[in-house]
């Protein structure tokens, strides 16, 4: 599995990334032995994200799961979901913000998404 987040430079509730990660995680399947995390930034996105994975790592690993975290250009983002090999994609933000264009290819490219601001 394939989850894919970005966010703005502004946002800052680790909660609410929590809460991003379990909605991704629920569609984790059985079957799925790698959950692959993909995250476009900025800075303060991939740090929140790096802690979650090393939080995260044990819990899955007695689960018969690994993780893994990669960061990488949105258009990276914009070219696995266009190939399909994205299963989620998240944007995390504070409220008003505006959204980057990746959330409108999510729905273009038919992808579950989800934008969570606080």
């Amino acid at each position: 599995m394939i989850v894919a987040i970005q966010g703005t430079s502004t946002f800052d509730d680790y909660n609410v990334l929590l809460r991003a990660m379990g909605v991704a995680m629920s569609t984790l399947k059985q079957e799925d032995s790698i959950l692959e995390i993909y995250s476009a930034g900025p800075g303060n996105i991939n740090a929140m994200v790096s802690e979650f994975v090393n939080l995260s790592e044990r819990g899955l690993k007695s689960r018969g799961k690994k993780i893994k975290f990669e960061k990488v250009a949105p258009a990276v983002i914009d070219q696995k979901m266009y190939a399909g090999e994205i299963n989620f994609f998240a944007f995390l933000s504070k409220p008003n913000e505006r959204a980057s264009k990746l959330v409108e290819l999510a729905k273009d490219y038919n992808v579950d998404s989800g934008v969570f601001q606080y």
